[in-house]
């Protein structure tokens, strides 16, 4: 809240007058008492009079239809739902909608204001594995630990298991066990499915009465598509995620574009039944996904909206103030064409976007829940909202709204035009300008032998650094070993860790290895000794006791060679820096 408290803060500093808003306040019913998702919210002319209706569906099971600002027809669902969509199921005269509830793993049919049918989804193949062992466990002499532990193993070896079996995985008590097993073990074979998504897919014309079919995503990674009458399926898809949202494009007999955004951060489209190669991945979780012609917008939870090409190139990208509540898309057909991408923020605000530009934000007061666009009565371009307060409001786009991102005047900032407090130029600055003015190749070329001579030098040292083994590996004698040591302990008693690894590509052998240090300090028991073997990329320890025998204690360094048979000069080095040490305990 506190960056959208900033900018508008920064909008408020400009001297430009404020924008006026392209929306007509329409209805707002504070105490509704819904409080709906978008894809909880249709527009649809149910009764084929013109006048669209609104349909809501909550999570109290309640299915309601506004007819204008009256409460038309209200319906008890039998179960929670998670999406409506209204479809043409026949091309009739007059064409009246069909109306569906996505219900857990069903779809309920509503026609003509009252329960007609239901669809079932395919359930769920139970893993051939999985149900050998429920028939092993569902006989009487059974072993239900054995059984117990076949399912986790069968878990952990990538079977995807049914719900049935997780929840017994959860019962650890024996007893609980056999009578889980008792009351479920004729229950394993229907395993079924969840809704989670659902889009209407046009047959075979391009009209807004046209023969339609749902499109449905569910939690087993599948893209179920119904043919026209809702009762059997036309197409399936499998993903490689759970699918959350889903935008259509085109028409079932001729081609058609599905566009789907995963719980894996992935933006999938499906060609005519095909899962495509072009995949977009995203950086954070999608929360919502919006088609704007040949383009996808997708809000994430990182307050950024990328637009992306149906091919899959990044377009460009919308940064916002603080986390999205909703998109949805308005679009106008009838009186005039257009086109403009509406996104609901959690502080409140609602903005509507040309492209990249910003037309207009609305200032609501509340967190919005849900929002849908399209006719509301007999007005085209009306705004529904819905708010976590249980709210909802009605916004009407005015016709002579311009929403041409064109009109936009797009450059830089007015606080450009407002010229900088510049201080006065000194007298030492002008020479000094005058000076790099006349010697300025003298001046270049003496910079770039300064910079090679510190280039040499530092070369230099690093070889010379090289070559006396002080270096973090060293390569001389055609070995290349790496050392680090570590001191362990307070001390009188001390211990240096060291490790050692030969990156290489051949094997040491009888490495020497000599460890220095001041011995009027330090005791070392067996400062040399040799190392049998090195192979390579293999990291070996090698601990080396230290004893502080100094009476007023002190600290010095102590430093590890790893020696060559071929050289006086060493492998490589390490230096440890002992801490202060406590003195010795003396014995009387």
């Amino acid at each position: 809240m506190a960056d959208a408290g900033g900018a508008k803060a920064i909008e408020a500093s400009k001297p430009e007058e404020k924008k006026k808003s392209p929306w007509l306040d329409a209805w707002h019913d504070p105490v509704a008492g819904m409080s709906c998702y978008s894809s909880f919210l249709c527009l649809a002319d149910l009764v084929a009079d013109g006048d669209h209706r609104l349909i809501m569906v909550d999570l109290k099971k309640r299915i309601r239809m506004y007819k204008g600002t009256t409460i038309q027809w209200e319906h008890k669902l039998p179960d929670v739902p998670c999406a409506v969509q209204a479809f043409y199921h026949e091309a009739a005269n007059p064409p009246i909608p069909t109306l569906a509830v996505a219900s857990g793993h069903r779809v309920l049919i509503f026609r003509n204001m009252r329960p007609s049918m239901q669809y079932r989804l395919p359930p769920i193949e139970i893993d051939p594995a999985e149900a050998r062992i429920w028939e092993e466990m569902g006989q009487e002499s059974a072993d239900l630990q054995a059984g117990f532990e076949k399912l986790n193993t069968a878990r952990e070896n990538g079977v995807a298991l049914s719900n049935l079996s997780i929840d017994f995985l959860a019962v650890e008590d024996l007893a609980a066990q056999a009578e889980y097993i008792r009351a479920h073990k004729d229950y394993l074979h229907e395993q079924q499915t969840s809704i989670t998504c659902t889009e209407v897919l046009k047959q075979n014309m391009d009209e807004p009465t046209a023969v339609s079919m749902l499109v449905i995503g569910t939690e087993n990674r599948m893209i179920y598509i119904l043919n026209s009458d809702a009762l059997n399926l036309a197409a399936k898809v499998k993903l490689e995620a759970v699918p959350t949202f889903i935008s259509v494009l085109g028409l079932f007999d001729v081609e058609y574009r599905i566009t789907v955004a995963c719980r894996d951060g992935n933006i999938y489209t499906v060609k005519n039944g095909q899962v495509l190669s072009n995949v977009i991945e995203l950086e954070t979780q999608p929360v919502g996904l919006v088609r704007f012609d040949k383009n996808v917008y997708v809000g994430c939870m990182d307050n950024v909206i990328h637009c992306f090409h149906f091919k899959g190139k990044k377009n460009h990208s919308i940064y916002l103030p603080c986390p999205i509540s909703c998109m949805s898309l308005l679009q106008i057909t009838k009186s005039r064409v257009a086109k403009a991408l509406v996104v609901a923020l959690q502080n409140g605000e609602v903005r509507l976007y040309n492209g990249k530009h910003l037309i207009a934000t609305v200032e609501t007061n509340d967190v919005v829940s849900g929002i849908r666009l399209g006719t509301f009565g007999r007005e085209e371009g009306s705004m529904v909202l819905s708010f976590k307060s249980g709210a909802l409001m009605v916004k009407i786009l005015q016709r002579n709204a311009n929403l041409d991102g064109a009109s936009i005047n797009v450059g830089p900032p007015p606080e450009q035009d407002i010229p900088l407090d510049v201080p006065k130029k000194t007298k030492l600055y002008v020479e000094q300008t005058s000076r790099e003015r006349e010697q300025a190749i003298d001046m270049h070329r003496t910079f770039q032998r300064d910079l090679c001579k510190l280039r040499l030098s530092t070369a230099r040292a690093y070889v010379n650094l090289l070559g006396t083994g002080h270096g973090p590996m060293s390569s001389s004698g055609g070995a290349q070993v790496r050392i680090n040591a570590q001191v362990l302990g307070m001390g009188p008693q001390f211990k240096i860790l060291v490790r050692v690894q030969n990156a290489g590509s051949s094997s040491l052998t009888d490495v020497p290895v000599h460890c220095t240090t001041n011995p009027n300090l330090y005791r070392i028991p067996k400062p040399c000794f040799y190392l049998p073997i090195l192979v390579p990329q293999q990291v070996y320890l090698v601990e080396v006791p230290v004893t502080c025998i100094n009476e007023n204690g002190g600290t010095a360094s102590v430093r590890i060679f790893l020696a060559s048979k071929n050289s006086h000069v060493p492998l490589i080095s390490a230096v440890v820096q002992m801490p202060i040490s406590e003195p010795p305990l003396l014995d009387f």
